[in-house]
């Protein structure tokens, strides 16, 4: 009786150890677009280390995915959008979203007016 016991014990702890930086999940970003444009989209640690996305074409929408080592910024995510053909960029936020949560970006038909929101899971 005491192997069977003794094995759940060790396997209960198993669960318990924290997950190293290179297991963490990544953070889903989905965008939607009422823009008639190609938009690029870039995510930056404040306005610092831009990573292209990639592009969300006119009225269509996208889904991309960042490691949530990247949500680790203390001034905040920000994405830069630059509609294609156009000669100016428009940012939108900062962001602060946690290992489990997921993005939400909304590029409108004016570009500056864009949002995003961050869903934490938790209602």
């Amino acid at each position: 009786m005491r192997t069977p016991l003794s094995l759940a014990a060790a396997l209960s702890l198993a669960c318990a150890i924290p997950r190293s930086p290179g297991e963490l999940s990544s953070i889903p970003i989905s965008v939607s677009s009422n823009n008639r444009r190609s938009v690029d989209v870039y995510l930056l640690c404040g306005d610092r280390d831009a990573q292209w996305l990639g592009v969300v074409h006119g009225k269509e929408g996208g889904l991309f995915e960042v490691p949530a080592a990247r949500a680790d910024c203390v001034h905040g995510l920000n994405f830069f959008l630059v509609p294609r053909d156009f000669n100016r960029g428009y940012w939108v936020g900062p962001l602060r979203p946690r290992t489990g949560s997921s993005v939400h970006l909304t590029i409108e038909k004016y570009a500056g007016l864009s949002g995003a929101r961050v869903d934490n899971g938790v209602r």
